[in-house]
């Protein structure tokens, strides 16, 4: 796969992810945060087992491995997500997590003893700037600092999950990674679920649409997906691109969930958008590795 077109199927993913939120939004109302993850991820795990039978079994273990590590991290980084998102508007909600595109060149700069590119480390500034216009326009809520340093975590967990596709990618079927991966966090998610004795199930017609929207659209494709297209990126080209992930939130927050729009929400969406330009206005990114 081209560089080309592992961006145009990554922005695909996270446009599907983004959609996530608004849908996990409502869901919340009368549901609790791990029995919404269990279920979400067992089911899509069932739907993509089926349609992708030949191509995991017999399954690779290096493939399972990298699957169940990657499951770990991302039910840590969505229990974070899911409970943040209680607090805190949707759009707000998924443009915090998108700091990601802050830690993730930090990580690689720790691990690999190096300074940042110049390009990402102003990427990034504006970046943080654009949340904190849009964390200030939280704090007028009952609990919204707590979910801002929620979604925070989640973030920091998101860029650790981001390097750790692009590791586990390379050396595995990166589809069958993305497969073991969601049947990990619906596994985690049951059981931390069982021990916190808050499994719940839908009740209503309502709840079963949102939940299998979250199924297939936002999780079969944009979980499974995610390290097909970051195996021919390097990282720190995967973790901008999620900026599609919270405007997309944003706009659906906006549109759907009548979510306010304020100024400083308005100049925190033009900073990342401004943001997702300037970066990829070069092609030299391409060749990063």
């Amino acid at each position: 796969m081209k560089s080309t077109s592992a961006k145009l199927l990554l922005a695909a993913v996270f446009m599907a992810r983004g959609t996530s939120f608004l849908f996990s939004k409502n869901l919340l109302q009368s549901l609790e945060p791990m029995s919404i993850l269990a279920i979400r991820f067992m089911l899509a795990f069932a739907v993509l087992a089926i349609i992708f039978c030949k191509k995991l079994i017999p399954f690779d273990r290096k493939s399972l491995k990298g699957g169940f590590i990657l499951g770990v991290l991302y039910t840590i980084c969505m229990m974070f997500e899911m409970y943040g998102l209680r607090l805190v508007d949707s759009g707000v909600s998924a443009l915090i997590e998108n700091m990601a595109i802050l830690f993730v060149p930090i990580y690689v700069a720790v691990l690999t003893k190096t300074l940042p590119k110049l390009k990402t480390i102003f990427c990034a500034i504006l970046a943080l700037i654009g949340v904190g216009f849009l964390s200030v326009t939280q704090l007028d809520k009952g609990n919204g600092l707590l979910g801002i340093v929620l979604v925070i975590c989640a973030a920091l967990t998101y860029a650790a999950c981001i390097l750790v596709t692009e590791k586990v990618s390379k050396d595995c079927d990166a589809l069958a990674v993305g497969v073991f991966q969601i049947g990990t966090m619906g596994i985690l998610s049951f059981i931390i679920s069982l021990a916190g004795s808050n499994f719940t199930m839908p009740q209503t017609q309502n709840e079963w649409i949102l939940l299998l929207i979250l199924v297939l659209v936002c999780t079969c494709f944009g979980f499974a997906f995610q390290p097909v297209g970051q195996k021919y990126l390097p990282a720190e080209a995967a973790a901008v691109l999620t900026v599609i992930n919270p405007l997309t939130a944003s706009v659906m927050g906006i549109v759907f969930a009548h979510e306010a729009l304020t100024p400083l929400k308005i100049a925190g969406y033009v900073i990342i958008l401004f943001t997702l330009f300037i970066y990829n206005s070069s092609k030299k990114h391409k060749s990063a590795r």
